[in-house]
């Protein structure tokens, strides 16, 4: 059975589209490392400088090997993730000279790159520490080793991440991983056209129907992506909706799901009624699609990721959109506490040497999570910190109004669902978005068509 689960699992993840520095210690005197080797009164190596290759640093005569699966490695194309990679590999050796790591890079398809990863764990050749999207990082839970000990002895607390990340890195009495980096999905407004932005559905129809007769929209992306499903589930889950049971089976058409559900698909379908939203969203794949109309000035609300900051930013220009634009809540219900949905990458130690374990546990810390290393890596990679206490540390985020506004919503986040069978979900969830929209189904038609695809396909592993 446990192989049946684990196929499922790989064959889910082939097939879905799933969108979207060191600190070290000083001393004043110089010190031995594990292999008794002398250091520096920097707590550097006093060997000199390591050997660094396209995929590996440490010294020569280095006695433990550490395996380690980035996202990227020290020949990214994205480089100052590859610069800033290579400094942290190298200062780490240096502080630990019996110790080489070895890189090497996933691929570009992460859903590939994950089922490889989950294969690897299962048969017990994992790398010694990986990154893991967040996305199906319960997957992984019988096969990382905990970390709770090294995030102590580093002063570490699991408070200092927001709660959302909190929940799947301790999924019971450990820390099984670490989240470094996040993003979040927003609702953003044209601060001179919407001077307060709206906080449930009733306010947002009623002030874009008023802004519509000046040609302005309401945009959120309906094409048939995984983009889509996490710009939409923030509004099912903000009325309570559950797509899956206790036991992981479909039942967001059963009870409040199903209320839920008939809410959102009606909610889309008064945004066509009333005029405020064209039907042409349905072409838009991504978010992204969404910005050559967000650039006529044209669009006084859109719901789309915290990258948007960014890419309409390059646009317009990034003090233009700040001045233009603000960040708020989605929408939802009302009566309703906001909600949204995150996403992001964790990374985890998969080796159960004791030596190891503990020593590849601090180097992600190091470079990853650290009150320094959060910063400096988010920095370079350009995304948002999953540690909430990060944003207080760096002026880039203290400085950037939007990073501070994305802060605030992370306390309404929610993660999708890991279970094998929400990436066939979350397709049908698009196609009966789109049907909604473009007026081939009622809400009512579209969820029962979804339920019913649904349940066929879930019968068929169950």
């Amino acid at each position: 059975m446990k192989k049946k689960f684990l196929s499922s699992i790989l064959a889910v993840l082939l097939m879905a589209s799933v969108a979207i520095t060191g600190c070290s210690s000083s001393s004043s005197s110089s010190s031995s490392n594990m292999d008794g080797s002398a250091s520096g009164g920097d707590g550097t190596s006093a060997k000199g400088e390591p050997t660094v290759t396209s995929d590996s640093v440490g010294y020569d005569d280095a006695t433990i090997e550490l395996t380690w699966l980035p996202q990227e490695g020290f020949d990214s194309t994205n480089q100052p993730v590859a610069d800033y990679f290579k400094e942290s590999a190298i200062k780490f050796v240096k502080e630990h000279p019996e110790v080489k790591i070895q890189i090497t890079v996933q691929s570009t398809q992460i859903n590939d790159a994950m089922a490889k990863l989950l294969t690897q764990a299962a048969a017990g050749n994992a790398p010694d520490l990986a990154s893991v999207d967040s996305f199906v990082l319960p997957h992984y839970y019988d096969y990382l080793q905990p970390v709770t000990d090294v995030l102590e002895e580093n002063n570490i607390s699991l408070d200092s991440w927001f709660p959302f990340a909190q929940e799947m890195m301790k999924p019971e009495d450990e820390v099984l991983a670490m989240w470094y980096d996040t993003d979040v999905r927003a609702l953003y407004y044209q601060k001179a056209v919407v001077e307060n932005p709206p906080k449930d559905w009733d306010e947002l129809i009623s002030t874009m129907e008023e802004l519509s007769k000046d040609g302005y929209m309401f945009l959120y992306p309906a094409g048939k992506n995984e983009t889509t499903s996490c710009d939409m589930l923030p509004w099912f889950w903000a009325q309570g909706g559950e797509l899956l049971d206790e036991s992981g089976a479909p039942a967001f058409d059963q009870g409040k799901n199903k209320e839920a559900m008939l809410g959102l698909f009606n909610f889309l379908k008064k945004t066509i009624d009333t005029g405020i939203t064209p039907t042409r969203v349905t072409s838009f794949m991504t978010d992204g699609d969404m910005n050559e109309d967000v650039a006529t000035g044209k669009v006084a609300m859109f719901v789309g990721g915290s990258w948007l900051a960014t890419q309409i930013g390059a646009i317009l220009g990034q003090d233009t959109f700040n001045e233009t634009y603000g960040i708020a809540n989605i929408p939802v219900v009302s009566g309703s506490d906001p909600s949204t949905c995150c996403g992001g990458w964790t990374c985890g130690v998969f080796t159960k040497d004791e030596t190891k374990r503990k020593l590849a546990a601090q180097f992600a810390i190091d470079t990853y999570i650290s009150d320094k290393g959060n910063v400096d890596y988010t920095t370079a990679c350009g995304n948002l910190p999953c540690r909430e206490t990060s944003y207080d540390l760096s002026d880039r985020f203290k400085d950037d109004p939007n990073a501070m506004a994305f802060r605030d919503l992370f306390q309404y986040g929610h993660v999708r669902p890991a279970a094998t069978i929400y990436n066939f979900i979350s397709t049908e969830l698009q196609v009966a978005v789109a049907d909604v929209i473009n007026g081939n189904a009622t809400p009512e038609q579209a969820l029962e068509t979804m339920a019913k695809n649904v349940d066929e396909e879930y019968s068929k592993t169950n």
